[in-house]
């Protein structure tokens, strides 16, 4: 997401059309640098509270920022697309399936199981025939469709299922239109304050 002001700037400098240029000049990107952190916060928190389970350490972490600078009047939001190990939305076996903690409370995934490979890794599996097989300990004596299987190593025809990354949540509809709606009403506060700082 990038943060520009060009489209719209001689709209938003209306008000502040008797400060100096070179005031001004300064005030602008740094106003939209710390526009963009206090998305990437609000980012965290509204990620949170529309029910993703992540953590805001790692929402945080999968965002990097570019700053502005003078002869560059845009600020970007990077969010890295890094998917997830189910392992990591408190998986639970049951006996349809995993049962995971994704969004907004949990879900079944049918026919999932828990399997640990010979490293000693937990994953979240569901049988493929079209894949290959994987050599797995199951967790609980259940594979594939909920079939019964002795304890022990024995290789599936499976293929291992991954969670949303925090790029992949971002990018909702959702999160998109209150994201602009956060940076729409902070910037020109945000470069009120800039200016008052660089005017004294």
């Amino acid at each position: 997401m990038e943060v520009n002001v060009r489209d719209n700037l001689s709209q938003v400098l209306a008000r502040f059309d008797r400060i100096k240029a070179d005031v001004v000049d300064k005030a602008i990107p740094r106003a939209l640098n710390r526009t963009t952190e206090m998305a990437r916060t609000a980012a965290s928190r509204e990620l949170v509270a529309d029910g993703y389970s992540f953590k805001p350490s790692e929402i945080k972490d999968a965002i990097s920022l570019l700053k502005a600078t003078k002869g560059k009047l845009i600020s970007t939001m990077r969010v890295k697309r890094r998917t997830k190990s189910l392992m990591d939305f408190s998986p639970q076996q049951t006996s349809a399936g995993v049962s995971v903690k994704i969004h907004k409370g949990r879900k079944v995934i049918r026919h999932a199981f828990i399997g640990q490979l010979r490293n000693g890794r937990y994953g979240v599996y569901i049988e493929d025939k079209t894949a290959g097989k994987t050599v797995l300990r199951t967790k609980s004596g259940k594979g594939g469709k909920g079939k019964k299987v002795k304890q022990g190593w024995k290789d599936y025809p499976v293929r291992k299922l991954y969670g949303p990354s925090v790029g992949g949540s971002y990018s909702t509809d959702n999160i998109q239109s209150i994201m602009m709606r956060i940076i729409g009403e902070t910037f020109e506060s945000r470069l009120a304050h800039e200016i008052k700082q660089l005017s004294r």
